[in-house]
């Protein structure tokens, strides 16, 4: 047999095994776990009564904050637009981002409000553990929203523009 021909016997069996190994992986991967959720009834040892009542805050929670990021999406696409105006001033891309951090601030303002309504289902001794645990299931909430979303912004609290750029 000769050397084309071996080569060409190898690349298909790589190729074959390289299918199958990533059907294997694509059919066989976990399911999606709520992190947070499971954090919470696990930590805090939800009764199955509480558990329906943080399902219930949770889903309440995760629509408000779908329409917030959706807001979020509009203002920045809005936001971006002005670039394309030679002549913006000041005072308008100033606006668009005030408008943004409105967002945001909501955002923070939802998510402070769902976890004092999850701190409400809990019992005396629950609640001393949830005041121990927050501070942890909240940066695991604020990773988890941050996942996919792009680099972090570089929009910094200066006074005004950046200089332009030197030749």
């Amino acid at each position: 047999m000769n050397n084309s021909k071996f080569l060409k016997i190898v690349i298909v069996l790589l190729l074959l095994i390289n299918l199958s190994t990533i059907s294997f992986m694509w059919l066989h991967r976990p399911p999606k776990k709520d992190a947070v959720g499971d954090f919470f009834s696990k930590e805090l040892q939800f009764t199955a009564k509480q558990r329906e009542q943080f399902e219930a805050l949770k889903r309440e929670h995760h629509e408000a904050k779908e329409a917030l990021q959706e807001m979020d999406k509009e203002k920045h696409d809005a936001y971006l637009e002005l670039l394309k105006n030679p002549s913006v001033d000041s005072v308008t891309v100033r606006n668009a981002a005030a408008e943004i951090l409105k967002i945001k601030e909501k955002e923070e303002l939802a998510m402070f409000y769902h976890f004092k309504k999850v701190r409400a289902i809990c019992d005396e001794k629950q609640k001393q553990l949830f005041d121990k645990i927050i501070k942890e299931a909240a940066r695991m909430m604020g990773s988890k929203q941050r996942e996919g979303q792009g680099p972090p912004s570089r929009m910094g609290g200066g006074d005004g523009p950046p200089p332009p750029p030197r030749p």
